[in-house]
């Protein structure tokens, strides 16, 4: 069935690393960080911590990797081939139950929450789509394998009642997506990411793009099925033609290590990306949401001792608020 292949790990290209279980002794260390595809912006973030880790971290070298996507990095950094890992809240809370893509529990913790991600539900005027449910007897991307994006899409479509069987499965990355929607062999896509996604505002740009809203009912029917997830209110002008407000569900990015990461390491990747995260907010406007308050409310997740140290040395007992995901943010 498309959507329960298991995600393939392997593959050409992949940063060799060190055992993590060697990562906090002396001398140089060669890591990696386990992001995305080139159109999303867990790859430019991702690159952007690894330039920041590299450049203020004594013997660390950081490489950023493209991977799939958010299951493909959970098992990665579980099996010690990336020390860290991108993922939304979803994937993760599956790897800790070794449900879905995941045969077993997976040992990882979190080292703080990052940033919403927004599920772009995008067609073009011309397909007629106006709703979720009008996706059925369509040709519709739910994400590649491997993809955060893929577990999203099939978190929201079954919470809805919709099944394989009721539309065509196209399992696309953002760009292959982006060309499908703008020749017309293809009908929806899901995109699951940051406000201002460049693969949607590419599409935007060429075509008549629609951004599907979803209702309150259904957005409740969502957070029922899967308490992870919340309502978001796409404000006007984001994106070329998305002139309304539009209702779209919405969950947290998380960045990841493995339960056994040494914890002066964990301490030191934590707080090197929280005292220069001015940095990554020159790479996109979605860093504005990482802070020491909101990255160490992780909810249930666990956090590793390493970030649980920096997080209590600056922030002492300091109680996160009710943070909320943006602008709109219901």
């Amino acid at each position: 069935m498309a959507r329960r292949g298991v995600a393939r790990v392997a593959g050409a290209g992949l940063v060799l690393a060190i055992a993590v279980a060697g990562c906090g002794g002396e001398g140089h260390q060669t890591l990696s960080i386990a992001t995305g595809n080139t159109n999303g912006l867990y790859y430019p973030l991702g690159g952007g911590l690894a330039s920041i880790w590299s450049r203020h971290l004594d013997g660390v070298n950081m490489k950023a990797e493209t991977t799939a996507g958010s299951v493909t990095n959970l098992i990665q950094v579980a099996k010690g081939e990336s020390e860290v890992g991108f993922t939304q809240a979803d994937a993760l809370a599956a790897a800790l139950a070794g449900t879905g893509r995941f045969p077993e529990p997976m040992p990882l913790m979190s080292i703080g929450k990052l940033y919403p991600n927004v599920v772009h539900l995008v067609t073009v005027r011309s397909t007629g789509i106006e709703s979720v449910h009008d996706l059925r007897g369509r040709r519709v991307s739910v994400g590649p394998p491997g993809s955060g994006n893929a577990v999203t899409a099939w978190n929201v479509l079954e919470s809805m009642g919709i099944g394989e069987s009721d539309f065509t499965v196209r399992q696309l990355n953002y760009a292959q997506m982006s060309n499908g929607l703008k020749d017309g062999t293809l009908d929806a896509g899901f995109i699951a990411g940051g406000v201002g996604m460049p693969a949607v505002v590419e599409i935007g740009v060429s075509r008549d793009m629609v951004l599907v809203p979803f209702t309150e009912d259904e957005i409740a029917t969502i957070v029922r099925a899967e308490p992870a997830y919340s309502g978001f209110i796409m404000p006007p002008g984001v994106y070329r033609g998305v002139d309304e407000p539009v209702l779209t569900p919405t969950l947290w990015n998380l960045l990841v290590v493995s339960r056994s990461m040494d914890e002066s390491l964990a301490y030191d990747l934590t707080r090197t990306m929280l005292e220069r995260r001015g940095d990554l907010e020159n790479i996109s406007g979605v860093a504005s949401f990482i802070t020491p308050v909101s990255a160490r409310d992780v909810g249930d997740f666990p956090i590793h001792p390493g970030a649980r140290r920096y997080y209590d040395e600056v922030l002492g007992d300091e109680v996160p608020g009710d943070e909320v995901p943006g602008p709109g943010a219901r």
